[in-house]
């Protein structure tokens, strides 16, 4: 653990929180973490997807109780059917950051292990062919890194430190330590993807993974250190959640894509990043509407291009309360009250912008129309101090570029 560090006090205050599905190797992280640090919490999810998950998800529990973690289960909302296990996912990360933005937690911890990443290596060389030795294709070397041992999301950082460890040492822990697990009947069934390369790999197609994936993370690491001197260099970030990209002088065509994919990826307040091929013939057109951004020459800003948030794509009005995330962009870090004591609402700015001048502001006028705005009943109440404004509003755009 110490190569995440340094990390917060072990105080009741900061504890360290865990993804535990009752499966042997989340049980197994639970049980080990227990023994490194004394505030722990344990989150259980029931995806409901079948009848015994409840009665599972109480006895795993009783199991976590007797550990001395603090535990909770989240129980999810049904979700529609198909692709399932990439909505169970994407379902299952949202209630546990949500959870431990509660709870206090800062650091996630989940069980992946080094076949977790042999699978994943091979899923996704199969879709991209092999890796280039040469040429830095940024989109498939990041694939090939596989899963990432640490990663930042919205408010928490997810650790996986058991990517190095093979899944039988962790069931041999369990059994040492006299502790039963669940089976979960999914992993054995062929119909998904992962099961099939799970039950399929050799130990010779593991070590070429293994290879590969070392590989990859070298060279995502190399490119990650060029985005960043690019970004340092090139482009200028606005607190208006817009930037300003000199696209002319970069003379790299794979950094140009790679930079203008993070952000793209960046002002849109979206997970991933665009195609490649679409952000090439972006940059080619050198002006038009992607990932819910749109670009543009930067006219009285400059040379170069500006980017900001297209405005028929930006999320509608939600209620205002502390610590909600309007347009996956803005988060309101506290409470507001209206005199008349209305409901609020924070939503885009749209011809309300009408009453400020964006060009004494510095902001390109489609930034000013997609800006936040705190509503009564349709009547606006305040705007941002970057319009000028007293609000207080905090970026929170997915996760870091670099």
């Amino acid at each position: 653990m110490h190569v995440f560090g340094p990390f917060l006090p072990d105080v009741p205050q900061a504890p360290m929180a865990v993804a535990v599905s009752g499966g042997a190797d989340s049980l197994a992280l639970a049980w080990l973490l227990r023994r490194w640090r004394q505030n722990v919490v344990a989150f259980v999810v029931d995806h409901g997807l079948r009848a015994e998950a409840a009665t599972e998800a109480a006895n795993v529990h009783r199991q976590l109780m007797a550990m001395g973690l603090e535990v909770h289960v989240l129980r999810l909302a049904p979700f529609q059917p198909g692709r399932m296990q990439e909505r169970a996912r994407s379902e299952r990360f949202s209630a546990l950051e949500a959870a431990c933005v509660q709870r206090g937690c800062i650091d996630l911890l989940v069980a992946h292990h080094l076949h977790d990443q042999d699978e994943t290596v091979w899923m996704r060389r199969t879709r991209a062919g092999a890796l280039p030795s040469n040429d830095k294709d940024y989109a498939y070397v990041d694939g090939l890194r596989g899963i990432r041992a640490q990663h930042m999301r919205r408010f928490v950082r997810v650790l996986r430190p058991l990517l190095g460890v093979e899944p039988e040492r962790l069931r041999a822990t369990l059994r040492s330590a006299e502790l039963p697990w669940v089976e979960d009947p999914s992993n054995q069934n062929r119909r998904f993807e992962r099961v099939r390369w799970r039950q399929d790999l050799t130990d010779v197609m593991r070590h070429e993974a293994r290879a590969e994936q070392k590989e990859a993370q070298r060279q995502s690491e190399a490119c990650a250190d060029e985005v960043a001197a690019c970004l340092a260099q090139h482009v200028r970030w606005h607190a208006a959640g817009w930037c300003h990209f000199h696209v002319q002088d970069v003379t790299s065509a794979s950094l140009r894509t790679r930079v203008m994919a993070d952000l793209l990826r960046m002002v849109s307040g979206r997970v991933y990043r665009p195609a490649r091929d679409a952000v090439e013939r972006l940059l080619e057109q050198g002006v038009g509407s992607l990932n819910g951004v749109i670009t543009k020459p930067a006219g009285r800003f400059g040379a170069g291009l500006i980017l900001f948030r297209e405005e028929r794509d930006v999320q509608g009005a939600v209620p205002a309360y502390e610590g909600v995330c309007w347009d996956h962009r803005w988060l309101l870090p506290r409470i507001y009250s209206s005199d008349e004591g209305a409901p609020l609402e924070v939503g885009a700015l749209g011809d309300q912008a009408a009453a400020y001048d964006a060009r004494q502001l510095g902001l390109p006028l489609g930034a000013l129309r997609t800006a936040p705005g705190l509503f009564s009943e349709g009547r606006l109440l305040r705007v941002p101090r970057f319009c000028g404004g007293d609000w207080d509003v905090i970026w929170a755009s997915g996760t870091p570029i670099t």
